[in-house]
């Protein structure tokens, strides 16, 4: 299955980092969202004229209760402007759901190749903040995909970044996004007038944007049984089970499955072989869909439609795709256009022919000079 194969290419990131004491909070947690709980220098690279931080702040889950989230922070090193420094949120794609595969583990957490276009960012003295959202990096649930959870600590992300030393920063924000990033984005920026007020969000960018999880599921779980689709729906299961009461019954069809759906949403988006390997060795062998599911109604239905971004935000918005995306169906960023417009809200929309979905956001790509003009 095509779409299976780019999934576990597209999606690599790195293997297994440890996680050190930083990740760890066991004192209680704080109710005010958004505080600045503990402060590291980021041992990875930085980009020139900016130095990295590792920062611990609390936040909310969808579900009201309060949260530990870790991020990475970019400053620059110039002197800030009288007004203060403009604040950039960067939501990374998908790299599992694990604590292990958090972004800000790795050393190139602050490379272009994580945040594109990032020393751009740094020359036009932006600071930046990329979360890795409570229960990567930290303990606790993940909220893969689960829409309010991930815009939530994507916007505290922002307001511990206010307290850090040396910020300087405004209340003037934006918010960019890839993949699973850009679902993030989108809905951070429906909820920032109701949950962040303080923040001024000035501009969106939502790029190869995951901003119809029921949509992309269909496109991933219907099709041919696979290995790599069974891992794929593991990301998605096994989060959304923790999140959600009316999804705990979810089972797997295989009698090895429920060891397999663990194993694989334990692990980050490393070489697929590896999955491979491990859905062998349960001989499960890739014949048979390891779950069951009716995505046409019910809850699993239910609750991915329940996280389909509406895209309806009040700050001038951007989307940009490949044509040639084989993860993300370029359908969904042409009806979240026409639902923007109906609405009468601002949106410049780009697609980005012979690009794919890590292609579009590569050094090289037009998308990146689009996003800074």
């Amino acid at each position: 299955m095509a779409v299976a194969a780019s999934l576990g290419s597209a999606w690599v990131f790195a293997r297994v980092a440890p996680i050190d004491d930083f990740y760890t909070w066991t004192s209680p947690v704080p109710t005010q969202p958004g505080e600045l709980l503990r402060v590291a220098a980021y041992d990875g690279e930085a980009p020139a004229g900016a130095t990295g931080l590792r920062i611990l702040y609390s936040t909310t889950r969808a579900d009201g209760s309060a949260a530990v989230a870790s991020a990475v922070v970019a400053l620059p090193t110039a002197a800030a402007p009288s007004e203060g420094r403009t604040l950039l949120a960067w939501q990374h794609g998908t790299t599992g759901v694990a604590r292990s595969c958090a972004p800000s583990l790795r050393a190139n957490a602050l490379s272009e190749h994580a945040i594109p276009g990032i020393s751009r960012m740094i020359d036009r003295g932006w600071a930046i903040v990329a979360t890795d959202y409570p229960g990567m990096g930290t303990a606790g649930r993940y909220p893969y995909l689960i829409g309010v959870g991930e815009g939530q600590a994507t916007l505290d992300g922002l307001r511990a970044l206010c307290q850090v030393d040396d910020a300087h920063a405004s209340n003037r924000v934006m918010l960019w996004g890839h993949s699973q990033g850009g679902h993030a984005t989108l809905w951070a920026a429906q909820i920032a007038a109701d949950y962040a007020p303080d923040l001024d969000v000035v501009g969106v960018a939502a790029l190869s944007s995951a901003t119809d999880p029921l949509a992309v599921s269909k496109l991933i779980i219907e099709g041919p049984a696979s290995a790599l689709v069974s891992a794929v729906t593991s990301y998605v299961v096994v989060p959304y089970a923790d999140e959600y009461p009316d999804l705990t019954l979810i089972g797997p069809t295989h009698p090895a499955g429920s060891v397999f759906a663990d194993a694989a949403a334990s692990r980050c988006a490393t070489d697929p072989g590896t999955l491979v390997t491990l859905l062998v060795t349960l001989g499960l062998g890739g014949r048979d869909h390891l779950y069951d599911l009716d995505l046409d109604a019910g809850p699993v239905h239910d609750r991915l439609a329940q996280n389909i971004a509406t895209a309806i935000v009040p700050a001038p918005l951007f989307l940009g795709q490949g044509v040639d995306d084989e993860v993300v169906s370029i359908d969904i960023q042409r009806t979240t256009d026409a639902r923007v417009c109906a609405a009468g809200r601002p949106v410049e929309t780009h697609e980005y022919p012979g690009r794919d979905h890590l292609g579009v956001i590569a050094q090289g790509s037009p998308l990146i000079d689009d996003l800074f003009v």
